[in-house]
């Protein structure tokens, strides 16, 4: 394999970026979040962000040289940092490195490696990697210590992990405490302004669509009243949208998420329509399993069916101009 070849984009990657410039900004757009994190939640943030980049990418440089596809370059295109990095603003602050972990070697190997590693995923190898553990680890992931000052030498929870709690109550936090992350959440994923200003960044480096992100946040504010309704029983409103919104990660799974070049579908109306099946399936899945679940399996369905979706469309648009121009004739 040449240089010219092995840094080349995975057939799954439609756009004239090559790898290691999206990876790249991809990671330049999350160091916001990572900074807020290791401000608000100490050592322990940074020594689990470090982890998980680390962990994540000699995981799969292991795995490339096993199964003989150790092309020269080929993991100079940083996506197993990128992996790591979000999958680590996803934990929260009292998870134990054998969870984290666990969880990078799922989002690794089975999400990654075993479909031909970097580009070739079918799904986003942090939101598997994550949702696998609140799946079958679920109390060693309810760890949403406060911050401040007194957590910075908090380590013993990166060894023993912290006993299992339940989620926060966010209903009763200011719009100052939303908006700059000021309570217990994940390390990365809950500070609203930082993952915005990531999102404007890739925006302005063309290393994002905002097809589904869009369509995701818009059809999550239309059809929020309905999922109250389904929640609560009694309630058909906006009571919570603001809170749900700021402090849940739905922004996050927004931009880092749904904007991926390589899990989602690349074209106009199909990326729009799994933005959709996204926030549909999220507000559905709330009323009955746990927070953290409703965000992430509707990603993943959607990630299994952006090809299809793809090719849906695609076939849809080719028969709609073929009918014009025999029209025209």
């Amino acid at each position: 394999m040449s240089k010219e070849e092995s840094v080349r984009l995975a057939p799954f990657i439609h756009t004239e970026k090559n790898a290691p410039y999206i990876y790249l900004t991809l990671i330049a757009a999350m160091v916001p979040c990572a900074i807020y994190g290791a401000f608000y939640y100490g050592l322990r943030a940074i020594i689990l962000i470090l982890f998980c980049m680390i962990s994540f990418t000699l995981s799969d440089l292991l795995c490339t040289r096993l199964a003989g596809r150790g092309g020269k370059g080929e993991y100079f295109d940083l996506s197993s940092a990128a992996s790591g990095l979000m999958l680590a603003l996803t934990l929260p602050p009292d998870t134990s490195l054998i969870t984290a972990l666990t969880a990078v070697l799922f989002g690794s190997i089975v999400t990654k490696q075993i479909f031909g590693g970097p580009g070739s995923n079918l799904v986003n190898p942090a939101a598997a990697g994550r949702l696998f553990i609140s799946l079958v680890m679920p109390s060693s992931v309810l760890g949403y210590a406060e911050g401040g000052s007194q957590g910075w030498f908090i380590l013993r929870t990166l060894f023993f992990g912290a006993k299992g709690g339940e989620f926060h109550d966010y209903t009763n936090c200011s719009f100052p405490e939303l908006i700059t992350g000021n309570f217990p959440g994940s390390i990365g994923a809950a500070c609203a302004t930082c993952v915005l200003l990531g999102g404007f960044f890739l925006i302005t480096r063309g290393s994002i669509r905002t097809y589904a992100p869009i369509a995701y946040l818009v059809t999550l504010t239309v059809f929020f009243p309905l999922s109250n309704l389904l929640n609560r029983g009694t309630d058909f409103g906006y009571e919570g949208y603001v809170a749900f919104m700021l402090s849940s990660g739905v922004i996050f799974v927004a931009v880092y998420m749904l904007g991926d070049l390589t899990t989602m579908p690349s074209r106009f109306t199909a990326g729009f329509f799994a933005g959709m099946v996204c926030a549909l399936l999220t507000l559905v899945m709330r009323a009955f399993v746990r927070p953290d679940t409703a965000l992430l399996a509707p990603v993943l369905s959607v990630n299994f069916m952006s090809f299809v979706i793809d090719f849906l469309m695609k076939t849809i648009s080719r028969r709609n101009l073929r009918s014009r121009e025999v029209d025209v004739r």
